[in-house]
């Protein structure tokens, strides 16, 4: 958990930040009031690292292309926060270079909602 002075102006800075392990969840109640919440694994399909995202565009270009795993197997094991700025997640398959910014989980939200 975390906790900061409220700002209703900032939009990207947690006021309040929980991960569930058991329930496989991240939950974040911003400063401007409003909240998020993201399924791990759903997280794990946008992991921002550079192999991941390399990967990614590679699927787009081949279709056809296989998946190393299954993404419904991948489970956090341990998060931890990145300075004032990230979370980063370890994962059961022991991947851990994805650091979550908290502008692009704010995106995420915004994009989900049709918020802009």
């Amino acid at each position: 958990m975390m906790n900061a002075p409220k700002d209703p102006t900032n939009n990207t800075t947690p006021a309040d930040l929980k991960v569930s392990i058991a329930a496989q969840t991240l939950r974040i109640q911003w400063q401007d009031g409003s909240s998020s919440e993201f399924s791990l694994p759903q997280l794990r399909q946008v992991c921002p690292c550079a192999t991941c995202r390399t990967e990614r565009e590679n699927k787009q270009e081949n279709p056809l292309q296989i998946l190393k795993s299954d993404p419904t197997s991948w489970r956090v094991t341990n998060a931890q926060l990145v300075g004032h700025y990230a979370i980063q997640f370890t994962w059961s398959d022991g991947h851990n270079a994805g650091i979550y910014d908290f502008r692009l989980l704010r995106k995420l939200t915004d994009e989900a909602t049709g918020a802009t």
